[in-house]
This record gives C-alpha cells, structure tokens and sequence, in this order.
C-alpha cells in the first residue's frame, strides 16, 4: 500500500519542508518539495496542512504509563503499555526495569512483545536500570533492587531477555563494576552511569572502558563541588557521553538545560520522561494496592507517600515542547533530541529516528499546543485523537481517592 504524506510543516532529517513524502509498505520511500510533488498519486493521501508532521519519539526510561507497568510478566500487559505510549508521540521505547523476584520472567515478556509485535509503540530493547548501582543513592529505587555485581547473574538477565537488553545503569565506584562494564561491551549493551556516587575520575575510567550515557542526568547522581565535580561534571564535561536529560522543568531547572545544552549541544541530549506506570493518569492521590498516597501531581511530578520524587507525571512531547517554547531552540535541534539521539544510543539509527529516505515510516502529527493528533508506526495509524478509545488501565482509575484539579 502506498500513502502520500503532506504537510506545510514535515520535519525531515533535511530539515522542516513545505511538502509529502511516500510511504510504501511501512517505508519512507520518496520525499517532495510541495513543488515536485505528483499531480496524480496511485495511493491514500493523508493532507495535514499546517499541522506538523515530526518523527515518532523514541523513549529511552520508561517504567510505565496510563496504569501499565513495564516491570510486568504480563505479556498483555506490557503490549497495552506500547498502545497507551502512542497517545503521546512515542513510536519505539525502551522498558525499562529494576531488580524484582520475577525480573527474569519480566525480561522474558518484554522479548515476547519485542518479537512478536504490538498494536503500539515498537519496543527496541530492554533498559535496566540496576542492580549494580549504589545503595548511597537510591532515589526511589529500593534497597532490596540493590545486589553486588555479578557477571553470572548479568549473564542470567541477558538469556532470559534472549539478547535484547540495549542498555544497563550502574555505578562504576562500586567494587567489580569495571569489570561488569567490560563484560557489558563486549556483549554490545550500553552503559549507563546512573545512581552513583562516583568521582569525576572514576567517571572518566568507565568511558575509557565503554561507558556512553548518563542516566537522567543531574538526579540521582553525585552533585558538582568545587573541588570534585563528581558524575554530574563528568556529564557535562565529556563530549564522548549522551545524556538522558528529564525536560519536565520539574526534575531539572531550566537554568541547569540550558548548562547541558551550552556544554553538550543538542547532538549529545537525549529527552526522557522517566514515566512511571502513574504516568499519564489523572492527577490525584491514589491507594495502590502496594502503596497508600501514592500522588500525581500538579508539578508534573510523581511523588511516593513520602514525597520522594519517583518520576515524571508528564511525557516526552512535552520535553520537547520546553525546550522549544521555554528555552527557545530550533524545533530541529529538539526533534533530533527526542528522537534521532534515542536511536542512536538503541542501536537503530539506520532505520528510525528521523523521516528521511529509507527508513521506517514512524511519524506523528502535531498541533500547535504539541498534542499529538495522530501517530504512524511503520506506517500504520496506531493513535487517533478524534476516536474514542481508552488507553488508561482502568483497574488503576479505580484507587483515585483525591481529585486534583490542573
């Protein structure tokens, strides 16, 4: 099936166009200057007019969203996930998980979506955030999904995510974990210096040996001082490292972006939501099953009964906006951010990340308040605004005790 894709505003990797391009069988296949466009065209035509077309996103730390949880061993349940990330732009994901008692049955049902395939967002592999990170700094990690490094154990989460896992967060401070980052090269997974207390040498070390991103950079990492600037200088000072960056102007001021994108520019950010399995749903206080007072809130945060900050309430889309309507960059530079770099960093540039000749057809459609319209994986429409559809788990709706409103 061909398709012929026009708008006044198409984000290509060759920048915004006034024109169409042409998706055949889940391909970009051609793309046009609104002058060269056909005048008769053998296929559907979708006309956006000043809607803007932009690449699918791709979600590098995602633990859920709309009620759905990626640490689940439901396989039903992690495909519905992929459906409610739609809502939002998302076209490719990483779930991404912590040390549970069925972490290896987790890791078996993310494969079998991966490989099977989804009505929703593609998953392109498996983050894990941990084991092997500090007990210093946990966040709202819990202690219990801390445990020493262990390359057999390491070797236990890969065959039973039958060599899907694309990224692991550790701590390289932690005695065995250079060794652990060694092994992880060699099997071609990324490593990501996430909840750690390292120094800036240590830092240093671990991307001599391979280490290429920083997780949700500037949270759950050792701070810069004057006299050692720790993981977060070592974020902002290597150019050889990707930052994950939290866009939320909740997790990270906008003061401390514009720092990130001063030091690093856009080639290196990559924009994350961090969504929790709350995410997306309305704002409130809920009694989970697990966890009395659990809150979403107005902030756009997540918060645990204790207020610990246990994620973003929001979603990349609206990353990106900030960074275009707050601080003030070329769209360009933000959709490189929010899709482009993901793909690098999950091993699929070649193929997604930007609408360019060649590649998959993943693509969303956006209005002027960066609401996304409609949303195409491989082509074919998996999110429709104007269709009444419920993406949210409704079991969850249900434990809304509190009402906020805005």
């Amino acid at each position: 099936m061909k398709t012929l894709v026009i708008s006044k505003q198409l984000y290509t990797e060759r920048g915004c166009l006034d024109g169409g391009m042409v998706v055949e069988d889940g391909i970009i296949s051609k793309i046009y200057l609104r002058k060269e466009l056909p005048d008769a065209f053998d296929g559907e035509v979708q006309d956006f007019g000043d809607c803007r077309v932009i690449p699918g996103l791709i979600e590098l730390h995602c633990h859920g969203y709309k009620g759905w949880s990626a640490m689940s061993v439901d396989v039903e349940e992690i495909r519905n996930l992929s459906r409610s990330l739609t809502t939002c732009g998302v076209t490719g994901y990483l779930p991404t998980n912590h040390l549970r008692k069925d972490v290896l049955e987790n890791c078996a049902a993310i494969a079998e979506v991966l490989e099977n395939g989804s009505d929703g967002a593609e998953i392109l592999g498996i983050h894990m955030e941990g084991p092997f990170i500090s007990k210093e700094i946990l966040g709202s990690v819990s202690a219990e999904d801390v445990c020493e490094p262990d390359l057999a154990l390491m070797n236990r989460f890969i065959e039973a995510a039958r060599n899907h896992i694309i990224t692991v967060t550790l701590a390289p401070e932690v005695e065995g974990n250079m060794e652990m980052i060694d092994y992880l090269v060699e099997n071609g997974i990324n490593v990501c210096i996430g909840h750690s207390n390292a120094t800036y040498e240590i830092c240093k070390e671990a991307v001599d040996r391979g280490a290429v991103i920083t997780q949700k950079t500037g949270n759950c990492m050792r701070a810069i001082h004057q006299r050692e600037v720790g993981v977060t200088g070592a974020a902002l000072l290597d150019m050889r490292l990707y930052n994950e960056i939290n866009s939320d102007l909740a997790h990270c001021s906008k003061e401390f972006l514009e720092l990130l994108y001063r030091l690093k520019g856009y080639q290196k950010l990559c924009i994350i939501a961090d969504a929790g399995y709350m995410s997306g749903m309305p704002c409130g206080k809920y009694d989970l099953p697990k966890e009395k007072g659990y809150e979403v809130g107005t902030d756009g945060l997540l918060h645990t009964a204790d207020g610990t900050i246990d994620g973003s309430a929001l979603h990349v889309l609206n990353g990106l906006k900030n960074w275009v309507e707050v601080l003030h960059i070329p769209m360009e530079e933000a959709i490189c951010m929010a899709s482009y770099n993901p793909a690098v960093i999950c091993h699929c540039a070649d193929r997604k990340g930007s609408l360019k000749e060649g590649k998959d057809a993943d693509y969303v459609v956006i209005d002027e308040n960066y609401e996304a319209l409609k949303t195409f994986v491989k082509g074919r429409l998996v999110y429709d605004k104007g269709q009444a559809e419920v993406f949210e788990n409704p079991e969850y709706l249900q434990y809304q005790k509190e009402v906020y409103e805005g």
